[in-house]
């Protein structure tokens, strides 16, 4: 069993979990983690190994093969892939309690992972605002005003 879970081996899961969320997400996430460098990095790696820890042990720990299907996803078999994936649809659509916990928890960690690997330059918007955990980073046009939901507060820049 691959204990401790390799990155290689996380990073697969996360391309699913990316995929099931987010279609297509999860094959640009070798490319954008590459590209973004720095502390970007560490976060795609942070973030792609702590989904790769919460879906081992739900959905793939204890089944037999399920190391060499890593190892084959890894390297490219689609056959291998759609078996993790439906490994993970299998756990994510039980709807007992504890089950949906689970999903919950595994579509925030997709989301966050999401949010890094995004590219911004590819967003056409005068406002953008990204959230990660409670850090808020929000640029605006220059001599505009920001609006703050949360108590109606209004910040202008100059």
């Amino acid at each position: 069993m691959l204990e401790p879970l390799s990155l290689a081996a996380a990073t697969v899961i996360a391309k699913i979990v990316l995929d099931k969320f987010y279609e297509g997400a999860g094959k640009e996430l070798e490319e954008t983690a590459s590209n973004l460098g720095g502390a970007a990095v560490t976060q795609v790696s942070e973030k792609v190994q702590q989904i790769g820890k919460l879906v081992w042990q739900r959905c793939f720990r204890g089944k037999p093969g399920v190391d060499k299907r890593l190892e084959s996803a890894a390297k490219g078999s689609k056959a291998d892939l759609e078996v993790l994936q439906g490994y993970l649809e299998t756990e994510l659509t039980k709807t007992a309690e504890p089950d949906a916990l689970f999903a919950e928890q595994v579509k925030k960690l997709a989301g966050e992972l999401h949010q890094v690997i995004v590219k911004m330059e590819g967003v056409n918007a005068q406002n953008v605002q990204q959230n990660f955990d409670r850090q808020n980073t929000q640029v605006n046009a220059p001599n505009t005003n920001v609006y703050n939901v949360g108590d109606g507060s209004t910040v202008h820049f100059s």
